[in-house]
């Protein structure tokens, strides 16, 4: 009896040995699911543009025009939903990345990368108002600030730090940085728009060539492939379930509808 009693307890070791070892090539194989869930974009419309490197993108005031920046020229256009401009701010700025509008304020929030600034402009006629310096995790000159967005719900703005390390910051001018979460999830972090109506953050990598659906605390819902790199730029019309990019390298506008 003693002697089949070890036999079986030595059966029932080795077979969960080997499920052990089995599950480890599974992890090194990619036969597991991915880490974050699939969702779809289906392409409605791409606008080619007068914007040279496009970087950044927000709605305008009445949701009906969009704001655009240029790391080239260093300025900030307003245009159409198809990218045609109607007009150029005042401002010219430095190493622009991020732009982010506030309608409480009807003020205009640029981000400049490599001075980790954020400056705000008057949305009438563009001038600057005020700066301020934000604080990162990292002082890599050209791997600083990268996008910028306004919470309707807190009245704070939601910053991304491209990398080295990659960050989300929670800030406002009252208050400075009210939270600092880094993030790992993409190899990169190039644009940020904030879904005040359904408590959502959108974050865009142009090196994984992918968007990120993520709740407040940059945990990620949702990753959504994309056609093509250097995506720098992302407005979300929550809605109509449309989501507006701009791509630094082809300097074109493109509209996805979200299917999943």
């Amino acid at each position: 009896m003693k002697t089949l009693f070890k036999i079986n307890y030595l059966l029932i070791i080795t077979l969960f040995l080997l499920a052990m070892i089995n599950s480890c090539k599974k992890d090194e194989g990619g036969d597991l699911p991915p880490v974050n869930p699939p969702g779809k974009l289906e392409k409605v419309d791409e606008f080619n543009l007068n914007v040279t490197e496009p970087s950044g993108l927000s709605f305008g005031a009445d949701g009906k025009t969009l704001l655009m920046v240029s790391d080239n020229t260093n300025k900030v256009y307003e245009t159409d939903l198809q990218g045609n401009i109607i007009r150029e701010l005042a401002y010219t700025g430095s190493d622009l990345e991020g732009v982010a509008f506030n309608p409480d304020e009807q003020t205009v929030a640029v981000a400049e990368e490599r001075k980790r600034q954020v400056v705000f402009l008057d949305y009438a006629d563009g001038t600057e108002q005020e700066r301020f310096d934000i604080v990162t995790g990292g002082n890599t000159e050209n791997k600083g600030l990268e996008g910028i967005s306004f919470n309707n719900n807190n009245k704070a703005y939601y910053l991304v730090n491209e990398d080295m390390p990659g960050e989300m910051i929670v800030w406002n001018n009252a208050f400075g940085n009210i939270s600092t979460t880094e993030l790992h999830f993409a190899s990169d972090y190039s644009a940020i728009y904030v879904d005040s109506k359904n408590a959502l953050v959108y974050i865009v990598s142009d090196e994984s060539q992918a968007l990120y659906k993520c709740d407040y605390n940059a945990k990620v819902l949702k990753e959504y492939p994309l056609p093509l790199t250097k995506f720098e730029g992302i407005a979300v019309d929550v809605d109509n379930q449309r989501v507006y990019l701009v791509n630094d390298k082809t300097a074109e506008l493109f509209i996805f509808k979200i299917l999943n």
